[in-house]
């Protein structure tokens, strides 16, 4: 935007209509709307309602507890800062729709000063439509009753919140909160103890408050066996996360009753979840509205469960996102979960980890054929275990995605022992439709100029780590990455 100011002048701005400048920004890279802040009053005033809808709002240092690197000034005075001006300025406050609370203070410090000013600007936010709450096990920081409070007096637009299961204390604020998307998730990964008390006595009460209009749920595993009937008859999304004691038991309830579901994301890592394949086996037409299928799973064993999951797929024509991580399932055994994907006819989203162990490069030229042309956004996370012979970085890979023509979104999921790509510039340069990639945990937008690709900057890691659909620019490609822990292995750079 600088460049065309430069280029013509700034009167030539002001002669398309705010309403065309307006379709024209929504459609314009971050980078740019941020640009278009200083270059004039009235786009100025188009961009800054675009650019400053979503917040992070961070207290104390969420990256102290992983090692990564982090600079101290970031971590609570730029926050404050910001609360201070949404408080005192009514038309920036008008501006934030969705609001990400980043509360890693230090368990033994109560953070008064930040509640407070937090709670004060949320007074002040009658246009939020997203409030979440992220924390950690370690630092365990939980709203009050006074935000909770303030934030079903004032947000009377608020449509999703994600909460830590300890507000479900607080029950009395959290009914009068109209959301039609909740998500509550455990803090502390007790088994048994307060939390599931806690979901035992009030979920039922609270779900009966919200009965007509709740459509978007993410809960443990255990709290389907006390939501009611009428609520999960009205569903269109479900996440179920399952605890490192839980089983996918309610699953038989999900699939008996959910006639409406049109998202399934399932999250069980830590054992393998054979309720969730005998269901699929023993019911492959159920949920006939899917659309989105995520799972997070364990790696099954034994050809059955593949066939189980393969017959569920292939039964859902409507299935437009799939993404399957099974702990690098073997090419081999993946082979009837690939002869479904590729009979779906409306697929644009995938996602896949495979290893392909000694299958050998003839079983990876079928494998590409597999993949739908119609697919856009593409998670690939492959594996060579135990093979002598891996196909070379480069040329085979770069074809795999080339062979795509709407690719748009891709992420590569090798790592630095055993790269599939010497460098990521390889990709753009050959895939002319791709608008974002990620790799080692790193996403950067690709911009096509007079010809000349350009990328943007890496993301930082506080919005790797709390990444957001506004950050990506489209709810697919949110959708796949999402549940990932991408920061585990690769941040060696500071912000």
């Amino acid at each position: 935007m600088a460049e065309a100011v430069g280029r013509f002048g700034a009167g030539w701005i002001e002669r398309l209509p705010p309403e065309l400048w307006q379709i024209i920004l929504s459609f314009a890279p971050s980078a740019t709307m941020r640009e278009c802040l200083a270059v004039s009053k009235l786009l100025h005033d188009i961009a800054a309602p675009m650019v400053f809808s979503a917040l992070r709002i961070q207290f104390g240092a969420w990256q102290a507890e992983r090692d990564i690197p982090w600079v101290e000034e970031d971590c609570g005075c730029r926050s404050c800062c910001v609360l201070l001006h949404i408080m005192t300025n009514s038309m920036f406050a008008s501006y934030v729709k969705h609001l990400d609370v980043l509360a890693f203070v230090d368990k033994n410090l109560k953070a008064t000063f930040e509640l407070c000013c937090l709670t004060k600007a949320l007074g002040a936010m009658h246009n939020l439509r997203t409030f979440r709450w992220h924390t950690s096990s370690r630092t365990s920081s939980i709203p009050d009753n006074e935000l909770l409070k303030t934030l079903a007096s004032t947000c009377n637009r608020l449509c999703e919140y994600s909460l830590p299961i300890q507000c479900l204390s607080e029950i009395h604020s959290l009914k009068q909160l109209r959301a039609t998307s909740v998500s509550l998730q455990f803090v502390q990964r007790n088994r048994g103890g307060s939390e599931a008390a806690l979901i035992d006595s009030t979920l039922a009460p609270l779900f009966d408050a919200y009965r007509g209009f709740l459509t978007q749920l993410s809960v443990p595993s255990q709290a389907i066996f006390v939501c009611p009937v009428f609520i999960l008859q009205h569903l269109t999304h479900l996440t179920i996360d399952c605890t490192d004691d839980e089983n996918l038991g309610s699953i038989l309830i999900v699939f008996g009753c959910c006639d409406r579901l049109e998202s399934l994301h399932i999250q069980s890592f830590a054992q393998r979840p054979d309720d969730l394949y005998a269901a699929m086996g023993a019911n492959p037409s159920a949920l006939p509205f899917l659309t989105h299928l995520k799972l997070y799973v364990y790696r099954p064993l034994g050809e059955i469960r593949y066939d189980a999951l393969a017959g569920f797929i292939r039964s859902k024509k409507k299935l437009r996102c799939l993404d399957f991580s099974g702990a690098a399932a073997h090419l081999t055994n993946l082979a009837p979960v690939l002869s479904a994907i590729e009979s779906l006819p409306g697929l644009e989203v995938l996602g896949l980890d495979i290893e392909f162990g000694y299958s050998g490069r003839a079983a990876f030229v079928h494998f590409t054929r597999t993949i739908p042309k119609t697919v856009t956004a593409l998670r690939l996370g492959p594996g060579w275990y135990g093979v002598e012979d891996p196909l070379d970085p480069g040329r085979p890979w770069i074809e795999l995605w080339a062979s795509l023509p709407r690719l748009a979104f891709a992420y590569i999921g090798d790592d630095e022992d055993g790269p599939i790509v010497v460098s990521v510039d390889e990709l753009t340069d050959a895939v002319p439709s791709l608008r974002m990639i990620g790799r080692w945990g790193r996403f950067r937008e690709v911009e096509r100029v007079d010809g000349e690709v350009k990328m943007s900057e890496p993301w930082s890691h506080t919005k790797v780590e709390f990444r957001t659909v506004q950050d990506f620019g489209c709810e697919d490609w949110e959708w796949l990455m999402r549940g990932y822990p991408l920061l585990n292995d690769y941040c060696g750079y500071v912000e």
